[in-house]
């Protein structure tokens, strides 16, 4: 049966209002409850007023001219922690992956190392020529007596050399002699001025090693000391260990039993010009430990000592720290005047002479020192 258009209208009408009045109570709802949330997280004025949250009173003056102060006030009214910074985050973690480059560490700074010129120029330096002709500069050691000389007051007069100190005479003249200077006549040597005379005892042979008295030695030790003359003695070595170092100087002290010296004993050892001899094979060491046997041995016995050699045999073929300060030296140099920087007692400074009243060649020592007065 079919309704009247009046009652469609009504039956549709009334779902249709329930539905807006519905929807309408449920946006009020949540409009309420939002009024209430907000209610509760807004203080109401009088409580505002009555607790006061401090604002920080941050100046606008740039960073660069705020002081240190400045900061820490805001700090400390602010309790900031480094998690209440936005930008603290930006940067965690960063570092771990930035490696940084250490800094190279200096290296020493270089030294300048002197030039043969700058050494021979600089008071600290001596050359040595070796036997193979290589040259070395040594430095020189603070621990030896340096020279105490002013070869200015050197004087030579007929190849005689004297030397004046305060004006005074302050040395004596030597004549070194061997079988090898032939016949001599003493007495001429004396009154030519010559103080006193060494005399070569003997040698070791440089190939047979066999230990012989100098063929001249007994007449010339009687004819000097007969004459007035002073005597020193010297060995020509070529000992090739301690033991025969120390065969030699007993030797010496044997031969000079009958006589009375008054000038020193001499080591003298030296290579063979243009051959091999038995020392070739020894070092500086050895070579020093043979000196050192040799001249401690004599001086046990009361006689001086004197280490003979030249710069270059002193420095170069020696170990020089010890032999120098505990030995007096008997340098061998032919030149005007010596570059040897330490101390030396005696000076042969001409070889190869023409001596009066004596048969062959001899050579020309000077003394600083008057050994007869030790």
């Amino acid at each position: 049966m079919r309704l009247s258009d009046d009652d469609d209208e009504r039956g549709v009408g009334a779902p249709v209002v329930y539905t807006i009045i519905g929807v309408s109570v449920f946006i009020l709802l949540v409009l309420a409850a939002v009024l209430v949330s907000d209610s509760r997280r807004t203080p109401s004025p009088a409580k505002a007023k009555a607790t006061p949250t401090p604002t920080p009173q941050v100046e606008t003056e740039a960073y660069g001219e705020q002081s240190d102060a400045d900061f820490e006030t805001l700090y400390r009214e602010n309790k900031l922690r480094s998690e209440d910074l936005d930008f603290w985050d930006m940067y965690s973690g960063r570092d771990a992956d930035i490696e940084v480059e250490p800094s190279p560490t200096p290296g020493p700074t270089p030294t300048h190392e002197p030039t043969p010129e700058e050494m021979a120029a600089d008071g600290k330096h001596t050359k040595v020529t070796y036997r193979d002709g290589t040259e070395e500069w040594l430095e020189i050691s603070e621990n030896i007596p340096l020279y105490s000389y002013d070869l200015t007051n050197l004087k030579i007069t007929a190849g005689k050399m004297e030397y004046y100190q305060d004006g005074e005479k302050n040395s004596w003249l030597g004549v070194d002699l061997s079988k090898d200077s032939g016949q001599v006549d003493f007495e001429a040597l004396k009154d030519a001025g010559v103080d006193f005379v060494m005399l070569r005892l003997g040698s070791r042979g440089y190939e047979t090693g066999v230990v012989s008295l100098d063929e001249n030695f007994v007449a010339n030790i009687t004819a000097a000391q007969s004459a007035g003359l002073e005597v020193g003695v010297y060995f020509f070595s070529q000992a090739v260990s301690v033991e025969e170092a120390v065969e030699e100087a007993q030797f010496v002290i044997s031969n000079l039993v009958p006589y009375r010296i008054t000038y020193p004993v001499a080591f003298d050892m030296e290579y063979i010009v243009n051959d091999e001899a038995r020392i070739d094979i020894l070092d500086k060491d050895k070579k020093s430990q043979i000196a050192e046997a040799f001249l401690s041995t004599i001086e046990k016995e009361g006689y001086r000592t004197i280490l003979y050699g030249s710069k270059n045999w002193l420095l170069g073929e020696l170990m020089p720290d010890k032999l120098l300060k505990d030995y007096d030296v008997w340098l061998n140099d032919q030149s005007p005047v010596p570059d040897y920087p330490y101390q030396f007692k005696m000076w042969k400074y001409a070889s190869g002479q023409i001596v009066t009243g004596v048969e062959g060649k001899a050579s020309y020592t000077i003394s600083f020192v008057d050994y007869t007065r030790k």
